[in-house]
């Protein structure tokens, strides 16, 4: 929930506060940023400029002798923003009111809807109407040809969700993935396991073999998913699709929110976000996130878990023409290690409390990362944008390998590991945006340039450790002496060449044409326990491209077709001794995008297939090397609907139905399915929040989550069954300021196995509740 406390619409009728003698100006019709910029200089007065807001909108122009408050209102005709007066000479810019002086944005309890959003500002309701995860510009997602679904801020709030699991159980073709014994979130987009993930639009460590944190939600605006290859704009990647974390930004509006929580499992959150201007005269914002989360667990022998997140953003508008944001974050946790499940025959077994690790297994995680952003308006159709983001991770971790069930169908072999990751990244982006036109043709071109450095290291230690009889557990074994077990060196330097071109064929058809290129340098260096090394060094460079055409017969329906590509480098060896090429992807792509209510409610229906290809397999020869030869394929239709039904009603669902089979393998049978893949998947979660009356503010929510069967390796050697799980939740905003709520998670107490992989298999959370208290203003 975000609430906003705005200043009375009478204050801006103050005859003091707008006394200025008639000045003469003399502006043209165009866009309102413009405009707004030429009549802040000929009124002499200051009006920092926040693109993010003003977009595209378009101004009518003023032409006489007016007053500082009538110019204001001429330029601002017919569009949902006002001037508000400050001391000095300053005024901004605000969204305007409703007709009661305090709006509750979460709630939406005036009805209104914003006829004009940005890609990386604040909503209201589910429905997102832009996103730059597609084009990294600022685009009506009807305008993209592919895919994008968001997950908006009031989705997280209304669930309450602080998990990007949660989040993403909204939208459709992804399921949960590698977690690295409970530590980190990965997941599967599309049939293909994700190892990293964007923040605001530039990729973590690509080095990481999985995201090197778990990630706080207390800053995030919205998450959002572009469904496909994305390596034409993102570089290396996998060709299910890419996670985009935006991350919420400093207002010149004074905002705030604090939350507790508590619930089962001893379940307690706190959290605060605050924002708001540092100096209005000079355009300076800021914001700061903070949360602090400790839980424990339903399953025996468990330890409490603890996450530290701490975040301030800058926020910095110099001149009508330069827009600086800088921010900094921290994040530190410590939990149980835990493997999960064990397999048992060929299913997981179905005991969700039982722990296999030892009480003293543990992984501790920390992570920090700054970063700035700088966009300078050369002209009014040129922008220049520079971005800098470095990422240093650590992970400490002492814990148990499940190794083998012995044939006895009881003891568990484990072995007791001791790890220790190191992860740097520094990456840059120089960006130039262009509008024009050329021959009746709307051109957007991006053209950019991308250096990559990363570091990582990784030493292991290994220990014998009693084995442990699964049907009667005892615990309290602690690990032999230890051995070497690896210290391995990734260095990484890459570079890479974009470009892009929107263009507008005319009102109905619209084209997206782009390419980049990429080289990687890339040296792996292991060493043995005698001190010895032996180096791989890896070179590839690969040629993404990209193309797609919408057609918009009307207002409300755009249908496109796409093609899209994408690449990760190998450093698996051949008998010769050569480093397999890259694994490449293609996705072919049609679909329908539809307003079922005109600016309310949105759908989007796709049907794809992605080709993995490239793919490392076990050489018949000699299975110390590898031959490339894999092929995975994936077909699938999918629907996601979101946005508000009428005042007060809100939706957001999915299903998918994906085909994901081997085409082609030296160990597996050709056509397994793909693992943690399940054919049918899917969610529907409504919240409806009383109008008027004695009981106004008083809202109730339900959803399902469901998947079918899944495989949990591409042996297909076990699985586990298909589940759906109901979650509800009932909230009540006692007035603009002050929301309760109560959320019930697997409300029908269901047992089922939530995440299905080779690395560890997981049970979903039986029966929970979580009380949240929310304050702001």
């Amino acid at each position: 929930m975000r609430m906003r406390l705005t200043l009375l619409a009478s204050f801006i009728a103050s005859p003091l506060a707008w006394a200025e003698d008639d000045r003469q100006y003399t502006i043209p019709p165009g866009p309102l940023s413009q405009a707004l910029a030429e009549f802040a200089a000929q009124a002499g007065i200051t009006l920092p400029l926040d693109p993010a807001m003003l977009g595209d909108l378009h101004s009518p122009g003023l032409q006489g002798d007016v007053g500082t408050a009538q110019g204001f209102e001429l330029l601002l005709r017919d569009t949902p923003l006002e001037a508000v007066p400050h001391s000095n000479s300053t005024y901004t810019l605000r969204r305007k009111p409703s007709s009661s002086a305090l709006h509750l944005d979460s709630t939406n309890v005036n009805g209104l809807h914003d006829t004009r959003q940005s890609a990386i500002g604040p909503l209201t309701g589910y429905k997102a109407s832009n996103s730059s995860v597609g084009t990294k510009t600022d685009a009506p997602l009807r305008d993209i040809p592919q895919s994008i679904q968001v997950v908006p801020r009031q989705v997280l709030e209304d669930q309450q969700a602080n998990s990007m699991a949660d989040a993403l159980s909204n939208v459709s073709s992804i399921q949960r993935g590698n977690t690295h014994g409970g530590s980190v979130e990965s997941f599967i987009v599309r049939g293909f396991q994700g190892t990293t993930y964007a923040i605001d639009g530039v990729l973590t460590n690509s080095l990481t073999v999985r995201p090197e944190i778990l990630t706080d939600l207390a800053g995030v605006e919205r998450i959002e998913v572009l469904k496909g290859p994305a390596s034409v704009l993102y570089g290396r990647g996998n060709p299910g699709g890419l996670i985009n974390v935006v991350t919420r930004k400093p207002t010149l509006v004074p905002e705030a929110q604090v939350k507790l929580q508590a619930g089962s499992y001893d379940y307690q959150r706190g959290q605060a976000w605050v924002s708001g201007p540092l100096s209005v005269e000079h355009g300076l914002a800021g914001s700061l996130a903070m949360a602090y989360q400790t839980e424990g667990s339903f399953r025996d022998q468990y330890r409490d878990s603890h996450r530290r997140h701490f975040a301030p953003t800058l926020s910095w508008t110099a001149n009508e023409r330069t827009r600086l944001d800088m921010g900094l974050e921290y994040t530190e946790t410590d939990a149980q290690y835990d493997r999960g499940l064990q397999v048992i025959g060929d299913r997981v077994d179905s005991r969700h409390k039982v722990f296999l690790e030892e009480p003293w297994s543990h992984s501790n995680s920390d992570k920090t990362a700054a970063w700035f952003k700088l966009e300078h308006d050369l002209n009014d159709w040129l922008t220049l944008r520079q971005v800098t983001r470095w990422d240093h991770s650590n992970k400490s971790m002492l814990n148990i390998s499940q190794r083998t069930l012995q044939a006895d169908g009881r003891t568990l072999v484990r072995r007791a590991t001791d790890f220790d990751e190191e992860q740097r990244s520094l990456s840059a982006q120089f960006e130039a945006l262009a509008r024009f036109a050329t021959g009746g043709l709307g051109h957007q071109v991006l053209a950019g340039v991308e250096t990559i450095k990363g570091k990582r290291s990784v030493t292991m230690l290994r220990a014998n450790v009693a084995a442990l009889d699964i049907w009667n557990p005892v615990h309290g074994a602690q690990p032999g002496p230890f051995s070497f077990g690896e210290d391995s060196r990734f260095d990484q330097e890459s570079y890479g060449l974009y470009l892009q071109d929107q263009i507008d064929l005319n009102e109905q058809w619209k084209l997206l044409l782009g390419v980049r290129w990429d080289q990687i340098k890339q040296r792996n260096r292991n060493y043995s326990a005698d001190g010895s090394h032996t180096d791989i060094d890896i070179d590839p460079s690969d040629t993404s491209p990209r193309a797609g055409l919408v057609y918009q017969p009307n207002e409300r329906l755009a249908l496109y077709v796409s093609y899209s590509t994408s690449f990760a480098p190998q450093n698996r060896l051949t008998r010769d001794g050569s480093v397999l090429d890259p694994e490449t992807g293609e996705q072919f792509e049609v679909g329908a995008k539809y307003d079922l209510i005109p600016d309310r409610l949105s759908a989007t229906l796709s049907a794809f297939e992605i080709r993995r290809e490239n793919l490392a397999a076990n050489d018949p020869l000699d299975n110390s090397y590898s031959i490339q030869t894999g092929e995975q394929r994936v077909r699938g239709i999918e629907l996601d609907v979101s946005g508000e039904i009428s005042d007060g009603w809100n939706v957001i669902g999915n299903i998918a139905v994906l085909d994901a089979k081997l085409v082609e393998d030296t160990r597996y049978e050709e056509g397994n399915r793909l693992e943690g893949v399940p054919v049918v998947s899917g969610s529907l979660w409504s919240t409806y929040q009383l109008q008027d009356g004695t009981l106004q503010g008083l809202g109730f929510g339900a959803g399902v989550f469901f998947a079918g069967k899944r495989y949990g390796d591409l042996a297909n050697s076990y699985s586990a069954s298909g589940y759906a799980r109901l979650d509800m939740s009932l909230f009540y905003d006692i007035d603009e300021h002050v929301r309760l709520s109560l959320n019930a998670r697997n409300v029908l107490d269901k047992d089922y196995i939530e995440t299905i992989a080779s690395s560890g298999n997981y049970a979903g959370e039986p029966a929970s509740l979580v009380a949240t208290v929310s304050v702001g203003f």
